[in-house]
């Protein structure tokens, strides 16, 4: 009987053990907490989607906060991709910590204080982003836990206010010394005119140059000896048109041909534009008439704006093509300069 009653209290006993055990409540399991980033709503900041003009520059501020880790990397990405080396270069135009102006690397490592939080600006541009296309750009914090946080927004290029260019063409524009019916440009179509002082020397025959915009102003004929590069290389207006040179330090710094869509933006152009300030001295030159205005001589890359009446056109030198034999060698003449247009 004492056995029994023994092994019976020894049961019970355990049973008390296992119910007390059970009933405790366990520990709670806590997450850990992340890193937070926001696009800071200030003046000059982007911090939601926007529209931009073609080739316009924007900027952003993030605030970085640390949660239970430090801060260990951001990121960006445009379309889900991230931009490295010469394409980041291409998109990120400044960037600063802090205050503290930084070299662009993506992901960017960060590092001292900037780990328990900071402030970083980004200066950006939508590039290869052309009028009606999108792309999305995003931005994620990490931790030395691996946990993160992303912002993001919506850029879409859309088309300056104004009235719509009518055509972009290229043309060619040859040495007033060469062949007859060559020396002057319609600008209308990119095709080659003669000009008041065409080989032909007779306008009955040949009053192409009617429809001309713009002249070379050909050959300096003391240059020597014969077949040196004797062509002036310099431009100026014909018919009454006036002629400027685009002064790009009075334009925007996002200003380039390629990015001009309206005949306003054409217009500035000219307004802003500088007057040719060329030598027209009297030569022993083809061309005859001395003391217009002429450019000097032309470079590649050179941009001018050519009036007309009420109608604005806007030229780029692409190219320019020399045609030299060699020395005591007559030359062609078929010197050219190779043009875009817009009007």
């Amino acid at each position: 009987m004492t056995k029994f009653f023994l092994k019976f209290s020894g049961i019970a006993l355990l049973l008390a053990v296992m119910i007390a055990t059970g009933c405790q409540e366990d520990d709670p399991i806590v997450d850990p907490i992340g890193p937070d980033i926001t696009l800071v709503s200030e003046s000059g900041f982007v911090s939601s989607d926007v529209e931009l003009f073609e080739g316009d520059a924007f900027s952003v501020k993030l605030s970085l906060e640390k949660g239970d880790n430090p801060l260990q990397t951001l990121s960006m990405t445009v379309d889900g991709v991230e931009p490295k080396g010469t394409e980041l270069s291409g998109y990120v135009t400044s960037l600063t910590i802090d205050g503290t102006t930084q070299t662009a690397q993506n992901p960017q490592l960060i590092t001292g204080t900037a780990k328990d939080g900071s402030t970083w600006e980004y200066e950006l541009v939508p590039a290869g982003l052309a009028v009606d296309e999108s792309a999305t750009f995003a931005f994620r914090v990490t931790d030395e836990s691996g946990l993160s946080a992303s912002v993001s927004f919506k850029v879409t290029i859309v088309p300056p206010p104004g009235t719509p260019i009518e055509m972009t063409i290229t043309g060619a524009l040859l040495n007033q010394a060469g062949p007859a019916g060559t020396g002057g440009i319609d600008l209308d179509t990119g095709d080659g005119t003669g000009t008041r002082m065409s080989s032909t020397g007779d306008p009955a025959v040949d009053n192409s140059y009617l429809q001309a915009e713009l002249e070379d102003e050909g050959i300096n004929r003391d240059v020597t000896p014969v077949g040196s590069a004797n062509w002036r290389r310099q431009i100026s207006s014909i018919n009454g048109t006036v002629v400027r040179q685009a002064d790009l330090t009075k334009l925007p710094e996002t200003f380039s041909f390629d990015n001009v869509e309206t005949k306003e933006q054409i217009k500035d152009v000219f307004d802003t534009g500088a007057a040719l300030t060329g030598d027209d001295s009297t030569c022993n030159c083809t061309d005859s008439t001395f003391g217009e205005e002429v450019s000097e001589p032309v470079e590649e890359g050179d941009i001018f704006v050519v009036k007309k009446e009420d109608k604005y056109y806007l030229v780029r030198v692409d190219n320019i093509i020399t045609v030299y034999i060699g020395p005591n060698e007559p030359g062609n003449n078929d010197d050219k300069y190779e043009l875009s247009i817009k009007y």
